[in-house]
């Protein structure tokens, strides 16, 4: 049996100026311009490793493809490697956590979130090539911190096409891969009011934002484990001498299952009334763990043995992308990616220790998927 073997640090340097590249081309997930650039440079990448990046329009889904199958040789479903370029942070974070590396650890915004998992996929792609035995596509999205709305579709038809489907996700605190996630709910919730003016008739208003207020503490307070309730963005009013008519936030909710999802949407609904709407925006599916996704744990769970890496079967409670594909049944790993810690924060790093045992995980993973029968 093929057995690849991890790059040691010496030769991971052209991946870590590929992740510096990318970290220092800064993405958020509402800069059409900035996501712009940064998927120009995905392509420009692909094709300096040799994929032939699909030539399609993808720019409504926001968007980029590209093949692995050594010029038309390999044929049959390809493996599926599905990422996202886009960011929680917005341009000029570089400012307050600069690309840099400090002794084991490297910074930046998105460059564990997911930017080094992009680099991981690249890098184990690499050295499985020759031994591959049908293709593998990769499709990079950049909407998936707000809930994959543009890309949704594209994903879910690609995956449908696939064999299986590896998600280069953070790995979980423990080093952990995902094999199944729980439902996110994203809802919009608006409130109105009356209004008045605040200084000489503030008795005649009616506040939209005091609804609000009251609705955020009420709503978050019922959260338990399983069934979480988090307001994360909030606005209102426009002058400081108005009752404000108009108030709105944005709410995510993660169920751990359909019953916790139930009780999510019941607590919701309850708390609507002719002055508070909740709608709900978008959803990732609940992604329940099928025998598909449990084989290609085992597969790769053998694979981490053979190299030393430990790795258990993980539920996650943060969404992503295999959201969708676990959901439709197509075998779906995740949490792929490298370790690290400050997701979504300012000091946000990858563990490069664990940057080559994880690629070597990626690599052989990608052989030893090939011609697998799944249940």
């Amino acid at each position: 049996m093929i057995r690849i073997p991890a790059p040691g640090p010496a030769e991971l340097r052209p991946a870590l100026d590929r992740l510096r590249r990318l970290v220092e081309c800064e993405t958020p997930s509402d800069d059409p311009d900035a996501l712009a650039a940064g998927l120009a440079l995905m392509r420009t990448e692909l094709a300096a490793e040799g994929l032939a990046v699909v030539p399609a329009d993808l720019d409504a889904a926001g968007a980029v493809s590209a093949r692995y199958d050594r010029g038309g040789a390999l044929v049959g479903p390809p493996i599926l490697i599905l990422g996202h370029l886009d960011t929680v942070h917005p341009v000029g974070e570089l400012a307050t956590n600069p690309w840099r590396v400090e002794g084991d650890r490297a910074f930046g915004p998105g460059i564990l979130d997911m930017k080094g998992g992009i680099v991981l996929a690249l890098e184990g792609l690499r050295r499985a090539g020759p031994h591959l035995t049908q293709p593998v596509e990769i499709l990079i999205t950049s909407d998936e911190e707000i809930g994959s709305p543009r890309s949704r579709t594209l994903i879910e038809a690609r995956a449908r096409a696939a064999a299986c489907v590896l998600v280069p996700e953070p790995a979980r605190d423990n080093g952990g891969l995902v094999v199944g996630r729980h439902a996110i709910l994203r809802y919009a919730l608006s409130a109105t009011g009356r209004p008045a003016h605040a200084g000489r008739d503030p008795g005649q208003g009616v506040s939209a934002i005091h609804r609000l207020a009251r609705a955020i503490v009420a709503l978050e307070g019922r959260s338990v484990p399983g069934a979480s309730l988090s307001v994360g963005v909030i606005g209102g009013g426009r002058w400081v001498n108005c009752v404000p008519e108009r108030a709105a936030a944005e709410m995510l909710c993660v169920a751990a299952d359909d019953a916790r999802r139930a009780e999510i949407t019941a607590v919701v609904a309850a708390e609507t009334d002719e002055r508070l709407t909740a709608d709900l925006a978008s959803e990732r599916p609940l992604w329940r763990t099928g025998a598909g996704d449990r084989a290609l744990y085992d597969a790769a769970q053998a694979v981490a043995e053979e190299l030393g890496v430990t790795v258990s079967p993980e539920v996650s409670g943060g969404g992503s992308d295999g959201n969708f594909t676990g959901a439709l049944g197509v075998p779906t790993l995740d949490g792929l990616g490298p370790c690290g810690a400050g997701l979504h924060a300012h000091d946000e790093h990858l563990d490069l220790a664990s940057l080559g045992p994880r690629i070597g995980v990626m690599a052989n993973l990608l052989v030893r998927v090939g011609g697998m029968a799944f249940p």
